[in-house]
């Protein structure tokens, strides 16, 4: 449905080959961290199976309109096995979040989210088409489309104290309440494309490149033994414009945000838990125009901790 242009496709490969420079450098630089075993516990098991309910979705607001897609609620599993590559997870649809009346979307929603000792990545390849707008006269857009690619990545300065695995994918568990400064970073490439002159720019087709650098903080409440609540929180400035238009040398500054938070039960073998990401990109198409694009998702999980049934048990 879209072609990247060769000029784009050599700007993401440059800020994709920068960025994962950049995480190479910090990560070979600094080493593993050892952690204080008073505000960090890890699990003793080795494997990981979990089962997941999640809502995804990316949103188009312009000038206060509003335009989202009639997405899937997805079901989905995954396993990952502990100190290795091992992280695997699938999921499938289930359900159109809106009825009939909302129309029809079409999607590929590819997230990738890893969470280190001390970075933090995510991964994205999303498209949608097929958009309303609207709560209670819909109109419906069925040949809007949106595309974004893109990569972000965050170091954390207090990693001995806080786990992002504790607060975020439940692998281990924080025993005291921690926080920690964030340095980061991404890069995107967003494409919108309709069969009419719809958004206010007067155009049907939007290609925009984005490369920049955020900061933020990172926190974990402990409520008590079984409850932790977590949040983060990144603000930062992209450059970027039409990749026909950063040839000439034309650059935009562009502001950026992404938060992600959750709220988790855990016991000896298990963990529950409710988390929510949302990224939030703006574009300027047009002088005195402003298109947000912001991708979220809301997921409800369930972690059960095995040791090694894998072996066979002696006689």
């Amino acid at each position: 449905m879209f072609k990247i242009l060769p000029s784009a496709k050599k700007q993401m490969k440059f800020s994709l080959l920068l960025l994962c420079s950049i995480v190479l450098t910090v990560h070979t630089a600094f080493g593993q961290t050892t952690i204080d075993t008073t505000y960090i516990e890890t699990y003793p098991q080795k494997i990981s199976i979990s089962s997941f309910l999640s809502n995804n979705f990316i949103e188009i607001n312009e000038r206060d309109e509003i335009y989202r897609p009639n997405n899937l609620l997805k079901l989905g599993l995954g396993i990952s096995v502990k100190n290795t590559v091992l992280n695997f997870r699938y999921d499938f649809g289930i359900a159109q979040v809106g009825g009939k009346d909302h129309g029809k979307t079409e999607s590929i929603d590819f997230q990738i989210h890893r969470y280190g000792r001390k970075l933090m990545l995510d991964l994205f390849f999303l498209r949608y088409k097929g958009f309303y707008q609207g709560i209670k006269e819909i109109k419906l857009h069925p040949n809007l489309s949106v595309q974004q690619i893109g990569a972000e990545g965050s170091y954390l300065f207090n990693s001995s104290q806080f786990s992002a695995k504790a607060a975020f994918e439940q692998s281990e568990k924080q025993l005291k309440s921690a926080g920690s400064f964030i340095l980061g970073g991404g890069t995107y490439l967003y494409k919108i494309k309709s069969d009419t002159n719809l958004l206010a720019t007067g155009n049907n087709y939007i290609s925009n490149f984005q490369l920049g650098m955020n900061a933020g903080y990172a926190y974990s409440w402990v409520l008590n033994k079984h409850w932790l609540l977590s949040g983060m929180a990144k603000g930062g400035i992209n450059l970027g414009n039409e990749p026909r238009l950063l040839e000439h040398g034309k650059i935009k500054a562009y502001p950026t945000g992404f938060a992600r938070g959750s709220a988790a039960y855990h016991k000896s073998d298990w963990a529950v838990s409710f988390l929510m990401l949302v990224n939030n990109k703006s574009l300027f198409p047009s002088k005195d125009n402003k298109i947000d694009l912001t991708s979220a998702n809301f997921e409800l999980s369930y972690v059960k901790h095995f040791d090694n049934f894998l072996k066979k048990k002696k006689r």
